[in-house]
């Protein structure tokens, strides 16, 4: 099984995937937790652009993850689904799918250059104001400059814009992560047992 929890930094997300992955492995499930982008060649490329120390438009950016994404899919991600493990993908292409398309670039043209990856069974996306997350981001980081705010609002608006795709569930975030991990858990729950 293959969850992908996506959403703008400051969502959760992160806190989220702890809580499902002890879940997932309190019930026998062998799980692993993936991050992109990686820490490979490609992936230390997008850290450089996203930490403001290289210079990339946006679809020089998408194929920086598209590269990525490849060998990370045939060396982790393939490879711990063909061995029967739960993958919770912390960001997939469906964060392409929202920061890029905030960027300028079409979410279509965007899912097609993907047809390399396995589809996740389920989508999470986990949706708060731009103006919560980035307090809550503050807090822990310094912002960078993908978390402008009017940048941030096109990402959510992107994210939102997935809601149609039968993937993608949408979850409310500006709840205590006790409540939020219910309803991740029951919506989870539903795909484990399809």
């Amino acid at each position: 099984m293959l969850i992908n929890l996506e959403g703008i930094d400051g969502c959760g997300k992160s806190t989220q995937t702890i809580l499902l992955q002890k879940k997932l492995e309190e019930l026998g499930e062998n799980t692993v937790v993936l991050k992109e982008p990686t820490n490979e060649p490609h992936g230390q490329k997008l850290w450089d652009v996203l930490h403001g120390k290289r210079k990339a438009t946006n679809e020089e950016i998408l194929e920086f993850f598209i590269l990525d994404r490849k060998q990370h899919v045939d060396e982790k991600i393939q490879p711990a689904l063909d061995n029967g493990t739960v993958v919770l993908m912390d960001r997939y292409y469906y964060s392409s799918m929202a920061y890029q398309v905030a960027g300028g670039l079409d979410v279509e043209y965007i899912r097609n250059k993907h047809d390399f990856a396995p589809n996740p069974d389920i989508v999470l996306i986990f949706d708060l104001p731009v103006s919560t997350a980035l307090e809550r981001v503050r807090g822990h980081s310094e912002a960078d400059e993908f978390e402008k705010e009017e940048h941030l609002k096109k990402v959510r608006e992107a994210y939102l814009n997935l809601e149609s795709d039968p993937l993608v569930r949408i979850v409310d975030s500006v709840r205590t992560p006790e409540e939020i991990f219910e309803e991740v858990w029951k919506l989870v729950s539903e795909v484990r047992n399809e």
